[in-house]
């Protein structure tokens, strides 16, 4: 018995390397039938796409599957990432594309193309997706509009400014979404068909920046700032507090930072600069009275009328101290679809119809409220020729993309426009504070008068010697306004305002040129006829009518010749007239 098994043994042990052959024999025996059983048609008998079995699907119906199931998934194609319970939704709707048909083909050519592969991803790699794409650009300005990036546990650093001192509390580290790791969570629920799931975020640490004592540097010595307005776009305002600037060593105070821990409190000696206008001062000042005020009568068509008054209502903005009024930027552009109309407008020293006309009324009479108001106009240009709406000199002319009318508000104190209109009678107020009790007076010098040109025109429809005025124009000037500032009645200024050069519109006069009929002519030969006859038949009055008819000739020389010196003195002076007409024209 011992002997056998010692033979077994041997004959084991001589044939030892024979068993893991046999085993690898029975193992690819066995994974060839699991590629045979995988199948053979265009996918694999557990194949999955985007998590539909589509193992017993040729590659059409795959198509028409997955496109009906993409089709009921993308109803409302979303992203939802998860921080602390809050819920950031990223709308993915008409930003993605997917291209079913083409990744249903490469999935089915990947799997059945090679029969000893079938095995292996029938055991391992039997679920597949069809990409999703989108542009990254796109994707993270969908993932911003959900402030998720705003997300940040970070505390910063904080001051308190002392009668001698700046009390600084240093900040704490803490926790935020990073830009990176949201697109990358994105890509791969887009690219696994899992947009549907909820994306937990992972938060990476938020550091105090390093910069940190230097930026609350520049803002603590900025001289102080002044409590100023909080503006929505209506223009409801909130007061914001003044902050007071401070001078200290930033060296000192940078040194004290590092030494301090997240959380803790540390102070730096300063000279305090406090501000000029706290917050209940400006609460009790605010638009307390009006500043500026001035009043036009609009005239013309019931559409032009509405231009200006339209115009006007969109200049009742609120300006802050040192921010700049643009009467274009403003009102916007004068179109149909912003409301206005075609009305009588200049256009190259012609009137046109023009959308907009008679917005140059509005900015005209809002630059009169400005000067009384003493604020600062930095653009402003005068029209062609004189408006009738305004005194000389003080128009102001505005067109879309071309002259602009413009104001600052250099007072401490914001500044508020309201525009009225009633009975045909614009009127603009500006509302601010006026501590200095100053009154302005606007004036205007005309330095000289630009003479209208005369321009003569032909007109076949009057008689010779005939003159009709078809434009009687009128005179341009060349105009210095001032404004002139009175504090409690008492002049304390006179400054040149604006020079402004107007040019005159000609005078147009027709000139007949109608022959006129000769009538006058063939009388006279008439006459002349019958004396010849007189003189014939009687000798004795020969002499007398010789006399007479000399006389008469003589007379009707004179006559004729003051009647062709008066020719040829209309002559000249249409000659005259008609090359001033030319050289008028030529200009």
């Amino acid at each position: 018995m011992g002997e056998n098994m010692d033979n077994i043994k041997l004959y084991i042990k001589k044939h030892i390397y024979i068993i893991p052959i046999i085993i690898v024999v029975i193992l690819l025996i066995i994974y060839l039938l699991i590629c045979l059983m995988a199948g053979s048609s265009d996918f694999l008998s557990n194949t999955t796409i985007n998590g539909l079995a589509v193992g017993n699907m040729n590659i059409e119906e795959a198509i028409n599957a997955l496109e009906s199931q993409y089709e009921q998934d993308s109803e409302n194609l979303v992203l939802t990432y998860m921080i602390d319970d809050n819920e950031y939704v990223v709308d993915l709707n008409d930003k993605v594309t997917i291209n079913i048909s083409e990744s249903v083909e490469e999935i089915s050519d990947e799997v059945s193309s090679n029969f000893f592969m079938k095995g292996y991803r029938y055991l391992f790699g039997n679920d597949y997706y069809t990409a999703i794409n989108i542009d990254d650009e796109v994707l993270l300005a969908a993932i911003e509009d959900t402030d998720i990036l705003d997300y940040d546990t970070k505390v910063a650093t904080t001051y308190e400014v002392g009668d001698d001192e700046v009390i600084f509390t240093k900040g704490t580290s803490g926790k935020k979404a990073d830009q990176n790791d949201l697109l990358e969570q994105a890509h791969v629920a887009l690219n696994t068909y899992s947009f549907n799931d909820v994306i937990t975020v992972d938060l990476v640490t938020s550091s105090l920046a390093e910069d940190e004592m230097e930026t609350l540097y520049e803002e603590l010595s900025n001289g102080g700032e002044n409590a100023t307005l909080k503006l929505d776009e209506d223009y409801n305002y909130e007061i914001v507090s003044e902050s007071n600037g401070t001078t200290y060593e930033l060296e000192t105070a940078q040194s004290e930072y590092d030494k301090a821990k997240e959380g803790s409190e540390f102070s730096v000696e300063a000279t305090v600069i406090k501000a000029d206008i706290d917050a209940k001062t400006l609460e009790e000042n605010l638009f307390r009275e009006v500043i500026g005020e001035y009043t036009t009568y609009v005239s013309g068509s019931s559409v032009r009328r509405n231009n200006v008054k339209l115009a006007a209502e969109k200049c009742q903005v609120i300006l802050l101290a040192g921010e700049t009024f643009s009467f274009n930027d403003t009102v916007g552009e004068r179109t149909t679809a912003n409301g206005f109309g075609y009305a009588a407008a200049y256009s190259n020293g012609e009137t046109v119809q023009e959308i907009g006309g008679g917005v140059c009324q509005a900015s005209s009479t809002l630059y009169n409220a400005v000067v009384y108001a003493n604020l600062e106009v930095v653009e402003r240009s005068n029209h062609t020729y004189i408006s009738s709406y305004v005194p000389l000199g003080r128009d102001a002319t505005v067109s879309w993309g071309g002259p602009d009318f413009k104001f600052t508000n250099n007072s401490d104190y914001p500044i508020k426009i309201v525009t009225s209109y009633s009975g045909n009678y614009l009127t603009v107020q500006i509302y601010g504070t006026d501590l200095e009790n100053t009154t302005v007076e606007f004036t205007y010098e005309k330095l000289a008068t630009v003479a209208r040109k005369v321009t003569y025109k032909n007109d076949n429809t009057l008689e010779e010697g005939t003159e009709k005025v078809e434009t009687s124009g009128s005179d341009g000037a060349k105009v210095q306004t001032y404004r002139k500032v009175y504090k409690d009645g008492e002049l304390i200024s006179t400054t040149k305002e604006a020079y402004s050069y107007y040019a005159a519109h000609e005078r147009v006069v027709l000139k007949g040129t109608k022959k006129v009929e000769e009538e006058k002519e063939e009388t006279t030969e008439s006459s002349e006829s019958t004396d010849s006859s007189s003189s014939s038949s009687s000798s004795d009055n020969s002499n007398s009518s010789s006399s007479d008819n000399s006389s008469s000739s003589s007379s009707n020389d004179s006559s004729s010749s003051s009647s062709s010196s008066s020719s040829s003195s209309s002559s000249d002076n249409s000659t005259s007239s008609d090359n001033s007409a030319a050289t008028g024209s030529s200009e």
